[in-house]
């Protein structure tokens, strides 16, 4: 079922302002000011709920629709997970995670179909740098799908891969036709193959990084840079918070990014779930509507996100026994944010 913000308040106010003008009625008698009143009374209310209306839909009304995904387990039992991209790409769904239990920790692939019951999982681990075992946000260019593999730590090093999506076959090894070295953690990867660029957040978004799709460094974003952008999770205590990305998408030119911001360094309890979106010169444009909360006070933007088939799909929880996205139509979501063609 459906998932929607309740919108009582401006139903109840222009019942009870109705009902006002009855009750005044009855108890009064009709007065022949009071029938001149009533008419003011009734436009009165009816105006007010109406800004209500307005107001309310300002801060967005959007169906939550529940996606449910296969348990992922492995011949020995459940396989708990660490969720961290997701992206439709070749007809699957594709989830990059962290398997946590059993251990040893590792960087895992996984790819289903909607309305599949298993998964097919590819271990990343490289056998030159065992401790890359995060994964991050993750797109496809239609033709390979875009990695990156770091250390579980802030600032720890990165390899940004590239695999042909063909070429990914269950029980086979993947190999990388795309590897470069990062000297910080990615924690994200967006992929523009029309200007052949690709896009990293770091841990927190403290740098965004700009690459070809060689590897070759083409801008470095940080501090003021990211501030004005909106980005960034501002751990000094006189920063405004912004956004730290948890997966970011290209989507027809813009960039569309996902995840936390947070009131205070130390408050994660706090946090709020938000998209932002960016046209090609990494430009803030119009900003959405905050994003609702699902399943009494999960933050849709956590981890993974995607955009397609008509929808912006989110993966907010780890993976385990029983898994599930969250899918909102994605027209409805940008249009309001601004009347775009």
């Amino acid at each position: 079922m459906p998932i929607t913000k309740r919108k009582f308040l401006p139903t109840a106010v222009a019942t009870f302002c109705l009902w006002f003008v009855s009750v005044t009625e009855l108890r009064l008698g009709c007065s022949e000011g009071l029938l001149k009143l009533r008419p003011t009374l009734t436009w009165m209310g009816l105006s007010f709920a109406t800004f209500i209306q307005a107001m309310d839909a300002s801060a967005g009304t959007f169906s939550v629709e529940p996606v449910e995904l296969p348990a992922l387990e492995s011949a020995s039992g459940i396989v708990r997970a660490h969720t961290q991209g997701l992206e439709f790409a070749g007809g699957f769904v594709w989830v990059t995670a962290r398997r946590d239990l059993p251990e040893p920790r590792g960087p895992l692939l996984l790819r289903t179909s909607l309305g599949a019951r298993n998964w097919d999982v590819w271990n990343l681990t490289s056998s030159e740098s065992p401790a890359l075992d995060h994964p991050g946000g993750i797109q496809s260019d239609g033709r390979r799908l875009w990695i990156p593999l770091a250390e579980s730590r802030p600032q720890g090093r990165s390899l940004i891969r590239a695999y042909v999506l063909e070429d990914l076959r269950p029980g086979q090894l993947p190999k990388p036709t795309v590897e470069f070295a990062v000297e910080d953690h990615i924690g994200a990867l967006a992929v523009w193959p029309e200007q052949s660029k690709l896009v990293g957040a770091t841990w927190d978004t403290d740098s965004v990084y700009v690459w070809d799709l060689t590897g070759k460094l083409l801008q470095t974003l940080n501090g003021a840079d990211l501030r004005r952008r909106g980005l960034g999770a501002g751990m000094k205590l006189d920063e405004t918070p912004g956004l730290a990305v948890q997966d970011w998408k290209f989507v027809n030119g813009a960039l569309v990014a996902s995840g936390l911001v947070k009131s205070s360094a130390s408050a994660s309890s706090s946090a709020l779930s938000r998209l932002l979106w960016f046209d090609s010169k990494l430009e803030p444009k119009p900003s959405f509507p905050p994003l609702p909360e699902v399943a009494g006070d999960l933050l849709l933007a956590r981890e993974g996100m995607a955009v397609a088939n008509g929808f912006v799909y989110f993966l907010p929880g780890d993976l385990g026994a029983t898994n599930r996205m969250y899918k909102m139509p994605w027209m409805t979501f940008r249009d309001a944010a601004c009347d775009c063609n």
